[in-house]
């Protein structure tokens, strides 16, 4: 009544290496949900803008090879993902109205789309779930460093879908006792050098960086 909207769709990632043994995909479906106020409400300089959202699900696994997993991770990845890139007509000025409709168009159809470069999640695996410190960021051009010669991504895509949330596959890669690990492993390296020293990329990541909204 009073000109709030708000949408909520589920987002599918999908990943497709390519290995010597032939090709390997795996997905995550994440829940979306976006909210834009009218534009006589204004908060700061904040009204009438293109509005904000949440996510909620877990980051995308894909065990290359035994035991060794890429994740994309929900760094870098959100609900605005999608609505740009499945976006039809594709935005132009990123306005309200533009962002609004593409918002409306994601329930009318079921588009698969590649994910633009630049839209990216993180990619990162991990030499040791007993050791959290050994989870690094893995560039999507050179996934042969982390994996082993003839190992290359070759689509990442995305689309609405009526399936459920993903759940229980990170922490089946990782292990039930992994983040608490890790706090432990960060707050020992937070002791040791400090709040300004450059921390490891295993410390540029959080929980919520994996899982979100449980």
């Amino acid at each position: 009544m009073f000109g709030f909207r708000d949408w909520e769709w589920h987002q599918k990632l999908t990943v497709t290496v390519e290995t010597p043994s032939g090709e390997i995909t795996a997905s995550a479906v994440t829940v979306a949900e976006w909210e834009m106020p009218p534009k006589w409400f204004k908060i700061g300089d904040s009204g009438g803008g293109g509005g904000a959202g949440t996510l909620e699900g877990e980051a995308l696994v894909l065990e290359v090879a035994p035991g060794r997993y890429l994740f994309a991770l929900l760094k870098g990845y959100a609900p605005g993902t999608a609505f740009f890139t499945l976006a039809d007509p594709p935005l132009k000025d990123y306005g309200r109205e533009e962002i609004r409709r593409s918002l409306d168009s994601l329930a009318a159809g079921r588009p698969v789309r590649e994910l633009p470069r630049h839209t990216y999640p993180v990619f990162a695996t991990i030499d040791d779930p007993a050791n959290p410190e050994s989870l690094q960021e893995v560039h999507p051009d050179h996934l042969n460093l982390a994996f082993g010669p003839g190992v290359r991504l070759k689509t990442v895509t995305l689309s609405v879908t009526d399936e459920p949330a993903t759940k229980g596959k990170v922490e089946a890669a990782l292990g039930a006792g992994f983040f608490k690990k890790w706090q432990m492993q960060f707050d020992e390296d937070f002791k040791k050098n400090g709040p300004f020293a450059q921390s490891p990329f295993a410390f540029q990541i959080t929980r919520n960086d994996f899982v979100v909204g449980d």
